[in-house]
Protein backbone atom coordinates (compact mmCIF):
# COMPACT_ATOMS: atom_id res chain seq x y z
CA UNK A 1 0.00 0.00 0.00
CA UNK A 2 1.50 3.51 -0.65
CA UNK A 3 0.75 6.09 1.38
CA UNK A 4 1.05 10.13 -0.39
CA UNK A 5 1.39 12.98 1.77
CA UNK A 6 -2.08 14.43 0.02
CA UNK A 7 -4.70 16.10 2.37
CA UNK A 8 -7.92 15.34 3.13
CA UNK A 9 -9.15 18.71 1.83
CA UNK A 10 -7.47 17.65 -1.55
CA UNK A 11 -9.29 13.88 -2.08
CA UNK A 12 -11.77 14.15 -4.69
CA UNK A 13 -13.62 11.61 -6.12
CA UNK A 14 -15.04 10.20 -9.24
CA UNK A 15 -18.48 8.40 -9.90
CA UNK A 16 -18.93 5.23 -12.38
CA UNK A 17 -21.59 2.46 -12.70
CA UNK A 18 -22.13 -0.96 -13.53
CA UNK A 19 -25.14 -1.06 -15.59
CA UNK A 20 -27.02 -4.37 -15.67
CA UNK A 21 -29.60 -4.86 -17.73
CA UNK A 22 -31.68 -7.81 -16.98
CA UNK A 23 -33.10 -10.09 -19.37
CA UNK A 24 -37.07 -10.18 -19.50
CA UNK A 25 -37.36 -13.63 -20.82
CA UNK A 26 -36.30 -14.91 -17.70
CA UNK A 27 -36.93 -12.31 -15.02
CA UNK A 28 -40.10 -10.77 -13.55
CA UNK A 29 -39.46 -7.13 -13.77
CA UNK A 30 -42.18 -6.39 -11.71
CA UNK A 31 -40.17 -8.29 -8.68
CA UNK A 32 -38.03 -6.68 -6.19
CA UNK A 33 -34.52 -6.35 -6.90
CA UNK A 34 -32.01 -8.54 -4.21
CA UNK A 35 -31.20 -7.84 -1.00
CA UNK A 36 -27.77 -6.33 -0.49
CA UNK A 37 -24.86 -8.74 -0.36
CA UNK A 38 -23.04 -10.37 2.65
CA UNK A 39 -19.62 -8.98 3.29
CA UNK A 40 -17.83 -11.98 2.48
CA UNK A 41 -19.66 -12.23 -0.79
CA UNK A 42 -18.99 -7.95 -1.70
CA UNK A 43 -15.82 -8.52 -1.06
CA UNK A 44 -15.15 -11.17 -3.36
CA UNK A 45 -17.38 -9.63 -5.69
CA UNK A 46 -15.25 -5.83 -5.24
CA UNK A 47 -12.20 -7.93 -6.13
CA UNK A 48 -13.49 -9.15 -9.79
CA UNK A 49 -15.05 -5.46 -10.58
CA UNK A 50 -11.54 -3.59 -9.37
CA UNK A 51 -10.08 -6.13 -11.75
CA UNK A 52 -11.79 -5.38 -14.94
CA UNK A 53 -11.99 -1.49 -14.20
CA UNK A 54 -8.20 -1.84 -13.79
CA UNK A 55 -7.74 -3.49 -16.71
CA UNK A 56 -9.83 -1.41 -18.93
CA UNK A 57 -8.92 2.17 -17.37
CA UNK A 58 -4.68 1.36 -17.62
CA UNK A 59 -4.58 0.96 -14.40
CA UNK A 60 -6.28 2.00 -10.82
CA UNK A 61 -3.61 0.97 -8.54
CA UNK A 62 -2.83 4.48 -6.68
CA UNK A 63 -6.62 5.50 -6.25
CA UNK A 64 -9.09 4.33 -3.62
CA UNK A 65 -12.10 2.59 -4.90
CA UNK A 66 -15.44 1.61 -3.06
CA UNK A 67 -18.09 -0.40 -3.96
CA UNK A 68 -21.33 -1.13 -2.38
CA UNK A 69 -22.35 -4.49 -2.66
CA UNK A 70 -26.22 -3.47 -3.85
CA UNK A 71 -28.33 -3.04 -6.53
CA UNK A 72 -30.26 -0.06 -7.17
CA UNK A 73 -32.47 1.42 -9.59
CA UNK A 74 -31.55 4.91 -12.05
CA UNK A 75 -33.82 6.83 -9.57
CA UNK A 76 -32.04 6.17 -6.57
CA UNK A 77 -28.55 7.66 -8.52
CA UNK A 78 -29.94 10.46 -10.45
CA UNK A 79 -31.34 12.54 -7.25
CA UNK A 80 -30.37 16.50 -6.38
CA UNK A 81 -26.85 16.33 -5.38
CA UNK A 82 -26.55 13.27 -6.73
CA UNK A 83 -26.00 11.93 -2.55
CA UNK A 84 -25.31 8.19 -2.49
CA UNK A 85 -22.50 8.97 -4.98
CA UNK A 86 -21.98 11.42 -1.95
CA UNK A 87 -22.24 9.16 0.86
CA UNK A 88 -20.36 6.44 -0.51
CA UNK A 89 -17.03 8.92 -1.34
CA UNK A 90 -17.95 9.95 2.22
CA UNK A 91 -17.72 6.42 3.69
CA UNK A 92 -13.95 5.98 2.27
CA UNK A 93 -12.85 9.58 3.45
CA UNK A 94 -13.63 7.91 7.19
CA UNK A 95 -12.04 5.28 6.76
CA UNK A 96 -9.03 6.91 6.60
CA UNK A 97 -6.71 6.62 9.59
CA UNK A 98 -4.84 9.91 9.56
CA UNK A 99 -4.51 13.32 7.46
CA UNK A 100 -2.70 11.01 4.39
CA UNK A 101 -4.35 9.16 1.62
CA UNK A 102 -4.12 5.47 1.03
CA UNK A 103 -5.34 3.53 -1.42
CA UNK A 104 -7.31 0.83 -0.76
CA UNK A 105 -9.97 -1.22 -2.12
CA UNK A 106 -13.84 -1.19 0.46
CA UNK A 107 -16.43 -3.81 -0.59
CA UNK A 108 -19.42 -2.70 1.75
CA UNK A 109 -21.98 -5.52 2.82
CA UNK A 110 -24.36 -6.63 5.59
CA UNK A 111 -25.20 -10.04 7.10
CA UNK A 112 -28.79 -8.09 7.95
CA UNK A 113 -30.32 -7.16 4.61
CA UNK A 114 -30.14 -3.76 4.90
CA UNK A 115 -26.90 -1.27 5.29
CA UNK A 116 -26.59 0.43 8.93
CA UNK A 117 -25.75 4.40 6.83
CA UNK A 118 -29.36 4.66 5.51
CA UNK A 119 -28.03 7.02 2.50
CA UNK A 120 -26.58 3.74 0.65
CA UNK A 121 -29.81 1.53 1.84
CA UNK A 122 -31.42 0.47 -1.49
CA UNK A 123 -34.93 1.13 -2.16
CA UNK A 124 -35.77 -2.63 -3.43
CA UNK A 125 -39.18 -1.01 -4.69
CA UNK A 126 -40.61 -3.32 -6.98
CA UNK A 127 -40.86 -2.64 -10.84
CA UNK A 128 -37.20 -1.48 -10.34
CA UNK A 129 -35.84 -3.04 -13.88
CA UNK A 130 -34.62 -4.31 -16.45
CA UNK A 131 -32.21 -1.72 -15.55
CA UNK A 132 -29.80 -2.24 -11.84
CA UNK A 133 -27.05 -0.27 -10.60
CA UNK A 134 -24.28 -0.99 -9.16
CA UNK A 135 -22.16 2.32 -8.03
CA UNK A 136 -18.68 2.81 -7.44
CA UNK A 137 -16.30 5.75 -6.32
CA UNK A 138 -12.90 6.40 -7.20
CA UNK A 139 -11.42 8.45 -4.91
CA UNK A 140 -7.27 10.19 -4.74
CA UNK A 141 -5.58 13.10 -4.81
CA UNK A 142 -6.97 15.87 -7.31
CA UNK A 143 -4.61 15.63 -10.14
CA UNK A 144 -5.15 12.16 -10.30
CA UNK A 145 -8.64 11.86 -10.03
CA UNK A 146 -8.92 14.26 -13.08
CA UNK A 147 -6.78 12.46 -15.05
CA UNK A 148 -8.74 9.49 -14.73
CA UNK A 149 -12.68 11.19 -14.92
CA UNK A 150 -11.50 12.09 -18.35
CA UNK A 151 -9.85 8.81 -19.06
CA UNK A 152 -13.46 7.12 -17.81
CA UNK A 153 -15.32 9.48 -19.87
CA UNK A 154 -13.19 8.35 -23.05
CA UNK A 155 -13.05 4.48 -22.33
CA UNK A 156 -16.58 3.45 -20.19
CA UNK A 157 -19.19 3.83 -22.61
CA UNK A 158 -17.46 2.25 -25.48
CA UNK A 159 -15.44 -0.20 -23.85
CA UNK A 160 -16.89 -0.67 -20.05
CA UNK A 161 -17.90 -4.55 -21.31
CA UNK A 162 -16.79 -6.98 -18.25
CA UNK A 163 -14.98 -10.13 -18.42
CA UNK A 164 -16.68 -13.24 -18.68
CA UNK A 165 -15.75 -14.14 -15.05
CA UNK A 166 -17.25 -11.06 -13.96
CA UNK A 167 -20.15 -10.90 -15.62
CA UNK A 168 -20.66 -14.52 -13.64
CA UNK A 169 -19.81 -13.48 -10.71
CA UNK A 170 -22.62 -10.78 -10.63
CA UNK A 171 -24.84 -13.12 -11.59
CA UNK A 172 -24.17 -15.63 -9.07
CA UNK A 173 -23.75 -12.96 -6.25
CA UNK A 174 -26.99 -11.55 -7.48
CA UNK A 175 -28.89 -14.22 -8.72
CA UNK A 176 -29.45 -12.55 -11.75
CA UNK A 177 -30.11 -13.40 -15.37
CA UNK A 178 -28.33 -10.47 -17.29
CA UNK A 179 -28.48 -9.42 -21.25
CA UNK A 180 -25.72 -6.93 -20.71
CA UNK A 181 -23.47 -5.39 -17.89
CA UNK A 182 -20.85 -2.98 -18.23
CA UNK A 183 -19.18 -0.13 -16.76
CA UNK A 184 -20.82 3.59 -17.85
CA UNK A 185 -20.20 6.84 -16.28
CA UNK A 186 -23.12 8.66 -14.90
CA UNK A 187 -22.88 10.89 -17.40
CA UNK A 188 -23.78 8.45 -20.00
CA UNK A 189 -26.30 7.40 -17.65
CA UNK A 190 -27.68 10.64 -18.23
CA UNK A 191 -27.02 11.35 -21.39
CA UNK A 192 -28.98 7.91 -22.28
CA UNK A 193 -31.62 8.89 -20.11
CA UNK A 194 -31.70 12.12 -22.07
CA UNK A 195 -31.98 10.45 -25.70
CA UNK A 196 -35.31 8.88 -23.97
CA UNK A 197 -36.70 11.60 -22.30
CA UNK A 198 -36.41 13.45 -25.53
CA UNK A 199 -37.44 10.81 -28.35
CA UNK A 200 -40.91 10.82 -26.32
CA UNK A 201 -41.10 15.31 -26.29
CA UNK A 202 -39.96 15.60 -22.83
CA UNK A 203 -36.84 17.32 -23.25
CA UNK A 204 -38.42 20.16 -20.96
CA UNK A 205 -38.63 17.56 -18.62
CA UNK A 206 -35.07 16.42 -18.46
CA UNK A 207 -33.65 20.21 -18.56
CA UNK A 208 -35.55 20.63 -15.17
CA UNK A 209 -33.87 17.34 -13.64
CA UNK A 210 -30.88 17.91 -14.76
CA UNK A 211 -30.88 21.27 -13.22
CA UNK A 212 -31.42 19.56 -9.98
CA UNK A 213 -29.42 16.76 -10.17
CA UNK A 214 -25.80 18.86 -10.70
CA UNK A 215 -26.97 22.07 -7.87
CA UNK A 216 -26.66 24.37 -11.01
CA UNK A 217 -27.21 27.89 -10.18
CA UNK A 218 -30.54 30.20 -9.57
CA UNK A 219 -33.75 28.59 -10.64
CA UNK A 220 -34.55 27.10 -14.32
CA UNK A 221 -38.27 27.33 -16.09
CA UNK A 222 -40.28 25.63 -18.36
CA UNK A 223 -43.50 26.23 -19.86
CA UNK A 224 -45.10 23.21 -22.01
CA UNK A 225 -47.30 23.58 -24.80
CA UNK A 226 -50.29 22.34 -23.03
CA UNK A 227 -49.76 25.48 -20.75
CA UNK A 228 -47.92 23.61 -17.49
CA UNK A 229 -45.18 25.79 -15.73
CA UNK A 230 -42.16 24.34 -14.13
CA UNK A 231 -39.80 26.40 -11.76
CA UNK A 232 -37.09 24.14 -10.15
CA UNK A 233 -34.61 25.82 -7.41
CA UNK A 234 -32.78 23.32 -5.25
CA UNK A 235 -35.15 20.28 -5.00
CA UNK A 236 -38.12 21.90 -5.68
CA UNK A 237 -40.12 22.44 -8.40
CA UNK A 238 -42.66 25.20 -8.13
CA UNK A 239 -46.34 24.59 -10.22
CA UNK A 240 -49.08 25.97 -10.10
CA UNK A 241 -52.55 23.92 -9.77
CA UNK A 242 -55.26 24.88 -11.71
CA UNK A 243 -59.40 23.68 -11.04
CA UNK A 244 -61.14 23.40 -14.28
CA UNK A 245 -63.00 26.92 -13.39
CA UNK A 246 -59.36 28.66 -13.63
CA UNK A 247 -57.69 26.83 -15.99
CA UNK A 248 -60.57 28.17 -18.74
CA UNK A 249 -61.47 31.58 -17.11
CA UNK A 250 -57.97 33.02 -16.27
CA UNK A 251 -55.45 30.24 -16.73
CA UNK A 252 -53.70 28.28 -20.06
CA UNK A 253 -56.98 27.61 -21.28
CA UNK A 254 -58.62 30.93 -20.50
CA UNK A 255 -58.11 31.85 -25.06
CA UNK A 256 -59.22 28.44 -25.75
CA UNK A 257 -62.68 28.10 -27.88
CA UNK A 258 -65.61 26.45 -25.62
CA UNK A 259 -65.46 23.42 -27.75
CA UNK A 260 -61.65 22.73 -27.11
CA UNK A 261 -62.25 22.90 -22.94
CA UNK A 262 -62.58 19.64 -22.15
CA UNK A 263 -59.83 18.25 -24.52
CA UNK A 264 -57.21 21.35 -23.11
CA UNK A 265 -57.82 20.65 -19.83
CA UNK A 266 -57.59 16.72 -19.91
CA UNK A 267 -54.18 17.51 -21.62
CA UNK A 268 -53.24 19.84 -18.92
CA UNK A 269 -53.58 17.56 -16.38
CA UNK A 270 -51.87 14.41 -18.35
CA UNK A 271 -48.67 16.43 -18.26
CA UNK A 272 -49.20 17.56 -14.77
CA UNK A 273 -49.42 14.24 -13.79
CA UNK A 274 -46.73 13.09 -15.66
CA UNK A 275 -43.89 15.87 -15.07
CA UNK A 276 -45.00 16.05 -11.42
CA UNK A 277 -44.72 12.27 -10.86
CA UNK A 278 -41.45 12.09 -13.17
CA UNK A 279 -39.78 15.18 -10.89
CA UNK A 280 -40.98 13.50 -7.56
CA UNK A 281 -39.51 9.80 -8.70
CA UNK A 282 -35.89 11.82 -9.00
CA UNK A 283 -35.86 13.10 -5.74
CA UNK A 284 -37.70 16.50 -5.84
CA UNK A 285 -40.31 18.06 -4.09
CA UNK A 286 -42.95 18.83 -6.22
CA UNK A 287 -44.68 22.10 -4.54
CA UNK A 288 -48.04 22.53 -5.88
CA UNK A 289 -50.25 26.05 -5.55
CA UNK A 290 -53.19 27.02 -6.56
CA UNK A 291 -53.21 29.20 -9.58
CA UNK A 292 -54.52 33.38 -8.96
CA UNK A 293 -54.35 35.67 -11.54
CA UNK A 294 -51.86 37.54 -9.56
CA UNK A 295 -49.80 34.65 -10.05
CA UNK A 296 -50.55 34.44 -13.54
CA UNK A 297 -49.59 37.95 -14.41
CA UNK A 298 -45.83 37.03 -12.92
CA UNK A 299 -45.52 34.22 -14.23
CA UNK A 300 -45.99 35.74 -17.55
CA UNK A 301 -43.00 37.82 -17.45
CA UNK A 302 -39.60 36.83 -18.62
CA UNK A 303 -38.17 36.44 -15.25
CA UNK A 304 -37.22 33.43 -13.38
CA UNK A 305 -36.49 34.92 -10.32
CA UNK A 306 -39.59 36.96 -10.06
CA UNK A 307 -42.23 33.75 -10.77
CA UNK A 308 -40.27 31.83 -8.05
CA UNK A 309 -40.71 34.69 -5.82
CA UNK A 310 -44.62 34.71 -6.37
CA UNK A 311 -44.95 31.00 -5.99
CA UNK A 312 -43.46 30.96 -2.73
CA UNK A 313 -45.49 33.63 -1.79
CA UNK A 314 -48.21 30.95 -2.03
CA UNK A 315 -48.79 27.98 1.20
CA UNK A 316 -48.29 24.82 -0.89
CA UNK A 317 -51.17 22.52 -1.15
CA UNK A 318 -50.96 19.91 0.88
CA UNK A 319 -52.94 16.68 1.39
CA UNK A 320 -54.14 14.12 -1.05
CA UNK A 321 -57.34 16.32 -2.54
CA UNK A 322 -58.67 19.83 -3.22
CA UNK A 323 -61.93 21.37 -2.33
CA UNK A 324 -62.98 24.06 -4.49
CA UNK A 325 -66.18 25.64 -2.45
CA UNK A 326 -68.43 27.19 -5.37
CA UNK A 327 -71.67 28.02 -3.62
CA UNK A 328 -72.54 27.65 -0.10
CA UNK A 329 -76.13 28.31 1.32
CA UNK A 330 -75.41 30.22 4.20
CA UNK A 331 -78.89 29.40 6.24
CA UNK A 332 -79.71 26.57 8.71
CA UNK A 333 -80.84 23.77 5.55
CA UNK A 334 -80.62 20.15 6.62
CA UNK A 335 -78.89 18.88 3.60
CA UNK A 336 -80.89 15.15 2.60
CA UNK A 337 -79.31 14.08 -0.73
CA UNK A 338 -75.98 14.42 -2.36
CA UNK A 339 -75.46 13.97 -6.13
CA UNK A 340 -71.88 13.21 -7.22
CA UNK A 341 -70.92 13.93 -11.14
CA UNK A 342 -67.87 11.58 -11.91
CA UNK A 343 -65.79 14.03 -14.15
CA UNK A 344 -63.23 11.97 -15.96
CA UNK A 345 -61.45 11.29 -18.80
CA UNK A 346 -61.23 7.78 -20.49
CA UNK A 347 -57.47 7.77 -20.34
CA UNK A 348 -56.35 9.65 -17.29
CA UNK A 349 -59.14 8.66 -15.10
CA UNK A 350 -60.95 10.97 -12.30
CA UNK A 351 -59.96 14.55 -12.57
CA UNK A 352 -62.72 15.50 -10.11
CA UNK A 353 -65.86 15.22 -8.46
CA UNK A 354 -68.79 17.68 -8.29
CA UNK A 355 -70.91 17.49 -5.50
CA UNK A 356 -74.57 18.85 -4.82
CA UNK A 357 -76.12 18.58 -1.60
CA UNK A 358 -79.88 19.53 -1.51
CA UNK A 359 -82.24 19.65 0.94
CA UNK A 360 -85.67 18.16 1.71
CA UNK A 361 -87.48 20.70 -0.81
CA UNK A 362 -84.49 20.10 -3.82
CA UNK A 363 -83.06 23.56 -2.82
CA UNK A 364 -79.52 23.41 -3.50
CA UNK A 365 -77.49 23.72 -0.62
CA UNK A 366 -73.81 22.78 -1.62
CA UNK A 367 -71.87 23.19 -4.97
CA UNK A 368 -68.16 21.75 -4.75
CA UNK A 369 -65.71 20.48 -7.12
CA UNK A 370 -62.90 17.77 -4.96
CA UNK A 371 -59.84 17.60 -7.18
CA UNK A 372 -57.59 14.56 -6.38
CA UNK A 373 -53.66 15.79 -6.04
CA UNK A 374 -52.49 12.46 -5.31
CA UNK A 375 -53.32 8.95 -7.25
CA UNK A 376 -54.48 7.77 -3.69
CA UNK A 377 -56.86 11.10 -3.74
CA UNK A 378 -59.45 9.70 -5.77
CA UNK A 379 -60.16 6.96 -2.89
CA UNK A 380 -59.73 9.04 0.04
CA UNK A 381 -62.48 11.44 -1.71
CA UNK A 382 -64.85 8.49 -2.61
CA UNK A 383 -64.14 7.39 1.05
CA UNK A 384 -64.70 11.00 2.70
CA UNK A 385 -68.24 11.67 0.70
CA UNK A 386 -69.30 8.14 1.64
CA UNK A 387 -68.37 8.34 5.29
CA UNK A 388 -70.59 11.97 5.11
CA UNK A 389 -73.61 10.77 3.45
CA UNK A 390 -73.51 7.84 5.77
CA UNK A 391 -73.30 10.29 9.31
CA UNK A 392 -75.76 12.76 8.19
CA UNK A 393 -78.28 10.19 7.02
CA UNK A 394 -78.39 11.66 3.11
CA UNK A 395 -79.37 9.57 0.00
CA UNK A 396 -76.01 9.35 -2.46
CA UNK A 397 -76.53 9.12 -6.08
CA UNK A 398 -73.62 8.68 -8.49
CA UNK A 399 -73.76 9.94 -12.05
CA UNK A 400 -71.11 9.26 -14.64
CA UNK A 401 -71.16 10.83 -17.96
CA UNK A 402 -68.06 9.70 -19.06
CA UNK A 403 -66.78 12.82 -19.87
CA UNK A 404 -65.73 16.08 -18.63
CA UNK A 405 -68.66 18.44 -18.12
CA UNK A 406 -69.23 22.32 -17.78
CA UNK A 407 -71.02 24.88 -19.08
CA UNK A 408 -69.82 26.70 -22.64
CA UNK A 409 -71.11 30.35 -21.53
CA UNK A 410 -69.91 30.36 -18.15
CA UNK A 411 -66.75 28.09 -18.55
CA UNK A 412 -66.94 26.13 -15.48
CA UNK A 413 -67.83 22.84 -14.58
CA UNK A 414 -70.93 21.53 -13.75
CA UNK A 415 -72.92 18.16 -12.23
CA UNK A 416 -74.55 16.31 -14.79
CA UNK A 417 -78.05 15.19 -15.06
CA UNK A 418 -79.44 11.96 -16.18
CA UNK A 419 -80.09 13.23 -19.93
CA UNK A 420 -76.20 13.48 -19.51
CA UNK A 421 -75.48 9.73 -19.29
CA UNK A 422 -74.70 7.20 -21.75
CA UNK A 423 -77.21 4.26 -21.22
CA UNK A 424 -77.00 2.85 -18.12
CA UNK A 425 -74.81 4.25 -16.28
CA UNK A 426 -76.52 5.97 -13.70
CA UNK A 427 -75.39 4.04 -9.96
CA UNK A 428 -77.18 4.61 -7.45
CA UNK A 429 -75.61 3.99 -3.95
Amino acid sequence: MVTTDSAISDIRHYAGLLAIELDPQYTDLDSVPPEPLSVAAATALASHLAKDLSTILGGIEHLGLIFPGALYDQTEILRPGLPLIEALADLYRGSLRNSSFEPRLIALGTDRAFFPVSAINPLRRPGSGPLLLLPFCLVGPDKDIALIARTMEDTLMQNGQVSPATAEAVGQAFGLTMLNISFVTVSDLCALLRVQLESHGFLPLWELLEHAWFQQLGSYSVTLESGNRFVVSGDHAHTPFYTFDDWAQFGPGKKLPSSKLGAGYSDWVRMQRQYASALEAYGLHARRVLANPRLEEALATEDNEAALEALREIPCLSGDYLVERIFHNDSELQEQAMLITHQADAELGTLAYTVITLDGDGQLVRLEHHYPLQPQGVRVIADQLTQRCTEQGMERQVLHPGRLLYSDSSRSLQPATLADLPASTERLH
